[in-house]
């Protein structure tokens, strides 16, 4: 899984987008590098993540 991690300079904000595979995280990418074009607003970039296991809850001990 790829991440592509968008962060607003100005106030910091970060947005989190996450894809399947290489090539659609790159065209997100390429997507908001254009809007970069006039201004430095944004600070984009790619990342592998590694996938989650969700874990099943456990029976707890106290009583």
């Amino acid at each position: 899984m790829y991440q592509v991690i968008i962060c607003t300079i100005k106030s910091g904000r970060v947005q989190r987008k996450t894809f399947e595979n290489w090539d659609a995280a790159w065209q997100c990418a390429d997507l908001w590098s254009a809007k970069n074009t006039k201004n430095r607003t944004y600070s984009v970039s790619v990342e592998r993540v590694a996938p989650t296991v969700q874990k099943q809850p456990g029976r707890s001990a106290g009583m």
